[in-house]
């Protein structure tokens, strides 16, 4: 089917202001902004990984195996035309919810690491990409870990860190194409209206300055911890959406360099050991000198070194007395 509106993916690390950069393009008029609904990354990226396996190895692998599965019914481009029609069922219905609206922008932070079934479902897709310091997206997910997201937020700055870093790559994978534009969140906060403006053009939406700073104030982040909402819910959902808002704390206090105060040394060298050099690449810092010395970080690096072969260790022994046991048994 052919899709009544275009489609916008927002991604980005999660805790990295998707929900409020979404939230003030969505009250545009000419702009729907659903719900996430997680469609790469719980649906087509399991769907593609699936399809891909049926031909691992190659010609000659395929030959070793029995030639069962999808591939014994659909060629290639039958298979992306499946996936293509549900995106397209997705953003008719998204838009449909908000009559009059030209564009839809969908805000799933993980479908950062869906580069590829985007490309082949939704190749005309424009994609805004939300970058953030990654210690204050850590330091707002360990936040989170710890409080109303502990079902799913990393409780340490090593995995915090590293889910940035997983999210910042694989939102690059889809760098150098035309639909692609990378903001930062800190040039939300300095020059809102501006950067703002530039999103509105790269997704074909009129908007002017005024328009923009506007935006800026109706949705700044107290009012949106209050309610201010421009999401649209459909679906099985539609029922039950005005009887539910935001867990408490799920909108942070927005600033940066929070991580400052709320950081000891050994934080500060776990992130950079982490996700130091991407924190240079992108140019938050020119170096690993903002964590500490030379040899603080040598010495660090070491001893996370000596506990990783310490539980690699354990492991080993766990696993030669579980077969003992299974043995005797």
């Amino acid at each position: 089917m052919t899709p009544s509106a275009e489609l916008v993916l927002l991604i980005g690390a999660p805790r990295s202001g998707t929900t409020w950069l979404q939230q003030m393009l969505g009250a545009h008029p000419l702009v729907a902004a659903p719900q996430e609904t997680d469609l790469f990354s719980r649906f087509l990226q399991p769907l593609l990984d699936s399809w891909e396996r049926e031909t691992r190895g190659g010609q000659a692998g395929i030959e070793q195996r029995r030639f069962k599965g999808l591939h014994s019914v659909l060629t290639g481009s039958e298979f992306a035309v499946t996936g293509a029609d549900l995106v397209s069922r997705v953003i008719a219905n998204a838009s449909a919810l908000k009559p009059g609206s030209e564009v839809v922008v969908e805000k799933t932070p993980s479908h950062s690491l869906c580069a590829s079934s985007i490309a082949l479902f939704a190749p005309r897709a424009k994609i805004i990409h939300l970058v953030r310091d990654g210690r204050d997206v850590a330091s707002s997910l360990v936040a989170s870990g710890n409080g109303w997201g502990g079902w799913w937020a990393p409780k340490t700055v090593t995995r915090a860190s590293e889910v940035w870093s997983e999210h910042i790559r694989g939102a690059r994978a889809s760098a150098g194409s035309d639909n692609y534009l990378e903001v930062r969140y800190e040039d939300m906060q300095t020059d809102g209206a501006s950067t703002l403006e530039r999103v509105f053009a790269h997704i074909g939406v009129a908007a002017t300055s005024q328009d923009c700073e506007q935006l800026l104030v109706a949705f700044a982040l107290d009012k949106m911890a209050n309610g201010e909402s421009s999401i649209v819910i459909g679906g099985d959902f539609a029922a039950a959406a005005s009887k539910r808002s935001e867990p408490a704390g799920f909108f942070g206090k927005g600033g940066s360099g929070s991580w400052r105060a709320q950081w000891g040394r050994d934080e500060l060298l776990a992130f950079n050991d982490t996700a130091g050099d991407l924190l240079v690449e992108l140019g938050y810092e020119d170096s690993s000198d903002w964590a500490g010395s030379t040899s603080q970080i040598v010495s660090f690096r070491r001893k996370n070194l000596r506990s990783q072969h310490f539980y690699q260790r354990i492991e080993r022994f766990s696993s030669a007395m579980d077969r003992l046991i299974r043995k005797q048994h």
